[in-house]
């Protein structure tokens, strides 16, 4: 009982990581709340948490960690970014991270693109609604993120909960 105990905090501390790394990029936060569920639920048997469940729970992952690239990709295109200012704004924001952390990959993605953007068009202000795009469309895909990462919690908690063999 103690073991059961000790193994299903360790879940929630996961899916804890999980949920913070939801804001934090590069780092698959939903994806690792989903792990968790089904470590649990392959530890337990399939017992509180179904086979079913998982389905529905996998389809909440995917949707949740993929968001950073389909929403980011509409909030750019709808600023009217290319797919290869979109490649930059990716490599900006990506050594922006490595080496300003969040804060940095947010300046790296929105260099990125308007660099890309400025380069194609030669106007400042095509430029800097792109970036923008990019910016809110990356925003949007952060709370898409945590919104399923915490729905997939929630979903695990009241599982476990209300388990009664």
């Amino acid at each position: 009982m103690w073991l059961e105990s000790i193994g299903l905090g360790l879940v929630l501390v996961f899916m804890v990581i999980g949920f913070v790394g939801a804001f934090i990029p590069m780092l698959p936060g939903p994806m690792l709340v989903w792990l968790s569920a089904l470590v649990y639920a392959a530890a337990t048997g399939f017992s509180a948490i179904s086979p079913g469940l998982i389905v529905l729970l996998t389809v909440i992952a995917v949707v949740a960690a993929t968001a950073d690239i389909w929403m980011s990709l509409l909030g750019a295109r709808t600023g009217g970014a290319s797919a290869r200012s979109l490649l930059w704004g990716f490599t900006g924001g990506t050594i922006g991270f490595l080496l300003f952390s969040l804060f940095g990959a947010l300046i790296g993605y929105a260099l990125g693109i308007v660099y890309a953007e400025y380069s194609r068009y030669r106007d400042l202000s095509l430029a800097l609604k792109a970036s923008v795009g990019g910016l809110v469309g990356w925003g949007l895909s952060t709370l898409v993120q945590a919104a399923g990462a915490l729905v997939m919690i929630i979903i695990f908690i009241w599982k476990v909960w209300t388990y009664h063999p």
